[in-house]
Formats: C-alpha cells, sequence, structure tokens
C-alpha cells in the first residue's frame, strides 16, 4: 500500500506597502509561522512598493516580485479630494500597465493559493487572479466604516468566486458578516514570535537616547505609547493623559515615549510632530516627554519601559503591540474596545479603559505609577497569556488549515 505524500502548496502573498506598519508585521509573523509548520512549501510576495518589508521577508526564505502602482493610486485613501480623482483618473493609463504586470508577476508565481494584505491588494488580485486559483482576503480592518472600502469590499465575492476569508478578530469577522452574509469568513489571531518577544534586561538610557532626552532617575516609570502616526492611534489621547496624571501627581518622576513616525503614503491619515507638540506644550509635558524614530528591534524598545499603553481612539482590529508587549512581560493599558478587547482579561494581565476617555487612561497610569508590584504581577501573567494564545505554531497550523479545507 502507497502511502500519500501531501502535497507542497505554492503560496503567494499580495501587500500594497513595503513599510513595517501593523499588517506589514503580521504578514512577517504569517511567512515565519507556515515556513515553521510546512516546510516544504513555496512562499513567494509580490509588493506594490519598494521598503525595508521586503529584505524582512527574503530573509524568511521567500522569493519578492515588486510592481508598482501610479503615485496617485498608492496614495489614494478613503477620503479622495476633487484633486486626488483627478490624479487617479489621469494615472488610469499607468494603471493599465501595473495591471498587466501585476497580472504576469502572479502567473509566474504559479500559486495554489493567492493570500492578500491590504485593501488595494485585496481589490486588485480579484481581478487577475484565475479563478481556479483560491484567493485568501485577510481582514485587518473594520471595513463597514469605511465608505469607499466598503463598496469595494462588498463587490469582492462578486469578482472572484474562489474566496475565503480571514479576519484577525471576533469582531472584524463580525463587521464583515453586515457587509457579506454570506462570506466565508474565518478568524485567524495574529500570532508572533514569544522567543523574540520575551522578558529581558531593559535600557531605558539608551531608549532616552534615542528621543535625545537625558537618562531617567533610577526611580522614574516609563510609559510608551508604540505605533504608526494615524490620527486614531490615539498619540494626543495619551498626550492629554501625560498631562492629567502630571498634573494630579508631581510628586512622581515619569517619562513618556511615543514610538513610531508617519510611515504610510496614504493622504490624510497622519499626525504630525508639530501637532503633537504643541498638545505636549498646552498640557505640560514637554519636558518628560520623548519621541523614538522607529525601531527595527522592537523587544529592547518595550523592554526599556515600564508600561505600554494602546490609546486607539477608535475601535482596534486587533492590537499587535498589545501582544507584542505582553510577551515581553510588560503591564499593558488597553482602550477596551474592538478586537483589542478580545486579547486580555482586565486585572488579571492588562487593564482596560474606556474608548477614548483620557481621564480613564490617566487613572490606570496612576495605578501602575505607583504600584510596582502590581507592575510585576500584570506583567508575568501576561507573559504566560501571550505564549499561550498567541505563540506562531498556533499560527501557523491554523494558516494552513485555512489554504487547505
Amino acid at each position: 500500500m502507497l502511502l500519500e505524500v501531501p502535497r507542497a502548496m505554492r503560496i503567494l502573498f499580495v501587500n500594497p506597502a513595503a513599510e513595517l506598519g501593523g499588517a506589514e508585521r503580521a504578514l512577517l509573523d504569517c511567512i515565519a509561522a507556515l515556513r515553521e509548520a510546512e516546510p516544504q512549501w513555496q512562499v513567494d510576495l509580490i509588493s506594490f512598493a519598494d521598503g525595508p518589508l521586503l529584505e524582512r521577508v527574503r530573509a524568511l526564505g521567500a522569493t519578492v516580485q515588486i510592481v508598482r502602482l501610479p503615485s496617485a493610486v498608492a496614495r489614494a485613501g478613503e477620503a479622495l479630494s476633487p484633486r486626488a480623482i483627478v490624479q487617479i483618473v489621469l494615472a488610469v493609463p499607468a494603471l493599465q500597465v501595473a495591471m498587466v504586470r501585476f497580472a504576469r508577476a502572479v502567473a509566474r508565481a504559479r500559486a495554489d493559493v493567492v493570500h492578500t494584505n491590504g485593501i488595494k491588494a485585496h481589490v486588485l488580485a480579484a481581478l487577475v487572479v484565475p479563478r481556479q486559483t483560491r484567493l485568501v482576503v485577510h481582514l485587518h480592518d473594520f471595513i463597514s466604516a469605511r465608505s469607499l472600502s466598503r463598496e469595494l469590499m462588498r463587490r469582492l465575492s462578486a469578482l472572484h468566486e474562489n474566496v475565503r476569508f480571514l479576519a484577525n478578530s471576533r469582531a472584524v469577522a463580525q463587521d464583515f458578516r453586515k457587509l457579506s452574509s454570506r462570506a466565508d469568513v474565518r478568524v485567524l489571531y495574529n500570532g508572533i514570535d514569544v522567543e523574540r518577544f520575551a522578558p529581558g534586561q531593559g535600557d531605558p538610557d539608551w531608549l532616552a537616547g534615542e528621543a535625545r532626552l537625558a537618562p531617567p532617575p533610577a526611580d522614574c516609570v516609563c510609559f510608551g505609547l508604540v505605533g504608526t502616526y494615524a490620527h486614531w492611534k490615539g498619540h494626543v489621547l495619551f498626550i492629554q493623559a501625560a498631562g492629567a496624571l502630571r498634573s494630579r501627581r508631581p510628586d512622581l518622576r515619569l517619562r513618556f515615549y511615543i514610538v513610531g513616525g508617519p510611515i504610510y503614503a496614504t493622504q490624510g491619515s497622519q499626525v504630525s510632530v508639530n501637532e503633537l507638540l504643541e498638545c505636549s506644550a498646552r498640557v505640560g509635558v514637554s519636558d518628560c516627554l520623548g519621541f523614538v524614530p522607529f525601531q527595527a528591534e522592537m523587544p529592547r524598545v518595550y523592554r526599556s519601559l515600564n508600561v505600554v499603553v494602546h490609546a486607539s481612539t477608535k475601535p482596534e482590529p486587533f492590537g499587535l503591540v498589545i501582544v507584542e508587549a505582553m510577551a515581553c512581560g510588560l503591564p499593558v493599558i488597553v482602550s477596551n474596545a474592538g478586537g483589542a478587547a478580545e486579547l486580555f482579561q482586565h486585572g488579571e494581565n492588562a487593564l482596560g479603559f474606556a474608548l477614548g476617555d483620557s481621564l480613564a487612561l490617566a487613572a490606570q497610569m496612576e495605578r501602575l505609577a505607583v504600584d510596582a508590584e502590581l507592575r510585576r504581577a500584570l506583567g508575568a501573567h501576561a507573559r504566560v497569556h501571550a505564549g499561550a494564545h498567541f505563540a506562531l505554531d498556533r499560527l501557523g497550523k491554523e494558516l494552513a488549515a485555512a489554504y487547505d479545507t
């Protein structure tokens, strides 16, 4: 009797950006998890831009093709100004050329599954991926609240009949089912490398240097918000909470960091450094607030903080920073809405606060600022929780099953 040998599949990822935002880091984790779970499978990537993501993808053993979109299309976001619409119309001939190149790149990959990782990737892939090839659309966002994306995604099943949707949280899955009740939607929580994101020796002096600040005193409690400068990520809310905390407890030695930068090209989506500086001056924290540029080695950042704050002012689809910080053994304060609310248990492995409430955030920050034992206990429980629920081995198995069944 001959044993059936499992077929080595070919998986093609398509991503619109090449920076290292949350969706891109989730993509890297998917590739790493898949390479571990199914090392015989071929993994490729088509990117619509060049950037630091591609070097990381190649390091994981995947091949990369670049198909550049016209700049007007690459920059297009949900809110299109009249000028942006004109630019897109003028770019149609260039977009047609790019779509031909994209179709050829897809054909060269000879993929069994095409896995898309962003709205532009979802829609453009549905136009060129052969109908017999499974299209897996990875949902990282609440689509129903986005006017343009909502209409595009509503029609996606009609564009490609062999499509499956993966949602990074139950909240995202429920949101998408409002648009397409018959869609095949599965929940696939993001995973992280819990060996890389692990407790370790921090370096507060290094982090202060990155922010061009003096080293913090030994008894200083350092809070950090990590994320791209998107308006809804809550940078202003974090600064307002820092001001409220400092006003209420001038006796405490406190330091606040904002880590990241404006990494996406989408028009109108990013808050500026000047806006944040003006806000910090208004609330009186200019002297103890530091801005740290994007860091490739994020575990070092987390370990150099005492508390990580997630302050999104809209429901978060998932919140990769939350589980990365938890895996590093850090206490995390979480804006308790959307997919982020699914990632922790309040008072056990993190603290939650009401969406958009700066005073509630300040109260939770004060709890952790004055209670070192609470910081230690939450961090220890957070590490265990992250390892049990968000490790890459779980992600790889579930991802392979989603492709194969």
